[in-house]
C-alpha cells in the first residue's frame, strides 16, 4: 500500500526557535514508517517573513523525488504559480493570529474573489485552516476548489462541528493528522473514506506514529488505500 504524507512542514521556523526540520530527518522517517512520498510546505512564520522561502521549498522537491511541493499563500492572497511545479497550497490564518484567530477583515478583501476563482481555475488542493465561522463564510463563496481541513478541524474549533458544517460540502476534505482514531471513524462513517487523507503534522506529529494509528483502524485495505494515498493523489493529479 503506498503511503503519502499530505501535512508536513519542511525548514525552520521563526517561531519556534530551534526547530528545523531538514530534509535528512524526513527521509530518515519516512523510512522508518513506510512512507513513500511527503507534502512539504514552510513553516507560517518563515513564508510571512520571507516569501523566497517558497522558491527555496520549490527548490529542494525538484531534488528530492519523495517530496511534493505545496505553495503557502501570503497576505497579499497570491494564488498558487501554477506554472512552477506547486501541487498544491497551504492557507494558513490569513492576517490573524497565527493558530489562534482569524482575522475576518480578509473576507472583505475585494482580492478574495479573485484569488478564489484563479485557485479554481489552476484547480489544485488547499490545505485551509481558519476558525470554524470563518472556514464557513469562505466555503461557501467557493464552487470547486478543493478545500483540506488539517486536523480535522481540531485548531479552528471542534471536529465534529467542522463535520456537521462540511458533511454534505463535497469539495471540502480533511487530513487526520493529530486527530484521535475515534474522530476518524466518525467523520469516516458520515462522509466516507474519500474525503480523508493521511497527514503527520510534523514536527508537531510524528510520521511513524501517525501512519499507524490510521493503518491500524478498523477499516478495510481499500479504504485505508484512499486514505494513505488515493485520495491525495486524485486532488492534485499524480500518476
Amino acid at each position: 500500500m503506498e503511503i503519502i504524507d499530505s501535512h508536513i512542514h519542511w525548514g525552520g521556523s521563526l517561531a519556534l526557535p530551534g526547530v528545523d526540520i531538514t530534509t535528512q530527518q524526513l527521509l530518515r522517517q519516512a523510512e522508518e514508517s513506510g512512507v513513500d512520498r511527503m507534502i512539504i510546505f514552510p513553516f507560517p512564520s518563515t513564508a510571512i517573513a520571507d516569501t523566497q522561502i517558497n522558491e527555496i521549498l520549490l527548490l529542494e522537491a525538484e531534488a528530492i523525488d519523495n517530496f511534493i511541493p505545496y505553495y503557502y499563500i501570503p497576505d497579499d492572497l497570491l494564488p498558487i504559480p501554477s506554472e512552477k511545479g506547486f501541487a498544491g497550497g497551504k492557507w494558513h490564518w490569513v492576517r490573524g493570529v497565527q493558530d489562534c484567530s482569524s482575522n475576518y477583515d480578509v473576507l472583505k478583501d475585494p482580492g478574495l474573489g479573485e484569488f478564489i476563482e484563479e485557485s479554481e481555475a489552476i484547480d489544485l488542493p488547499l490545505v485551509f485552516e481558519e476558525e470554524l465561522a470563518f472556514t464557513e463564510a469562505f466555503v461557501k463563496i467557493t464552487k470547486t476548489l478543493k478545500v483540506i481541513v488539517p486536523h480535522m478541524g481540531m485548531l479552528g474549533g471542534s471536529p465534529s462541528d467542522f463535520l456537521q458544517a462540511f458533511k454534505d460540502r463535497t469539495n471540502v476534505y480533511f487530513d487526520t493528522s493529530l486527530a484521535n482514531p475515534q474522530t476518524i471513524i466518525e467523520f469516516e462513517k458520515k462522509i466516507g473514506s474519500e474525503r480523508i487523507l493521511f497527514g503527520s503534522d510534523i514536527p508537531f506529529g510524528t510520521m511513524k506514529r501517525e501512519a499507524e494509528k490510521v493503518l491500524s483502524l478498523p477499516l478495510g485495505d481499500d479504504k485505508k488505500d484512499q486514505i494513505c494515498s488515493g485520495n491525495i493523489k486524485r486532488l492534485i493529479g499524480l500518476a
